[in-house]
């Protein structure tokens, strides 16, 4: 397995772009190369004598949940003073804001305050539910992977590593999709390309740009 000129791990699956190492890695190996490299950032945080002393965080795996969650999924570094609300705009602002729906955790099948922080209540090993839109509804699963000290650049969550946007071909033809048909998601014909698209008898409003989350064609989603 060769290095690419700048020094980049190529491996020939779907991968992953690692912001701390800038290594490229498939998603089943990309759990244990991020405890490797985020222990690593920890104890040179700490030897370097930083002002800033290290703060109490939480690792997160992120993914679609049910039919999307192969392909589309993210690693977070999170404050553990960090509260569900704070969660809950980042996963908007990222992958789901379209019409300002309600949502929702449900850590240990239970419904959580937004006002509660991360570290009252999650815990290494622990899975939650997330739900968009009660109507249209996205769901997220979160796995927490591990409780960790360090320090976040900016602002209370970070993305650590995230999905290649996936590459869908066109259900009609073998070119790469270019547009969504919302009203035939579920038809054979929900994914299309420009030739396709431009032949498809429909509303042109109800065409849907492919976006790299797992809202991609849902409700009025553009990215």
């Amino acid at each position: 397995m060769a290095a690419n000129p700048k020094g980049h791990i190529r491996i020939l699956i779907q991968h992953l772009i690692s912001e701390i190492c800038k290594a490229t890695v498939s998603p089943k190996e990309a759990k244990k190369h991020l405890q490797t490299c985020l222990k690593g950032i920890a104890k040179e945080t700490k030897n370097a004598g930083k002002k800033k002393p290290a703060a109490r965080l939480f690792h997160l795996l992120v993914e679609g949940y049910g039919v999307s969650q192969d392909l589309y999924w993210m690693h977070l570094k999170v404050l553990a003073g960090a509260t569900f609300r704070d969660l809950d705009l980042f996963l908007r602002k990222t992958w789901l804001e379209c019409c300002g729906h309600m949502s929702a955790f449900y850590p240990d099948k239970i419904e959580v305050a937004m006002s509660k922080k991360l570290g009252e209540v999650l815990r290494p090993g622990q899975k939650l539910l997330y739900e968009y839109d009660f109507g249209t509804t996205t769901e997220l699963l979160l796995t927490v992977i591990s409780e960790l000290e360090g320090n976040i650049e900016k602002g209370k969550v970070e993305i650590i590593v995230r999905n290649d946007a996936p590459q869908i071909k066109c259900t009609l033809c073998e070119k790469m999709a270019a547009t969504i048909w919302a009203e035939c998601l579920c038809d054979e014909a929900g994914w299309l390309c420009e030739d396709c698209a431009s032949e498809h008898d429909c509303d042109p409003e109800m065409f849907l740009p492919p976006v790299n989350s797992p809202r991609t064609g849902l409700c009025g989603y553009e990215g």
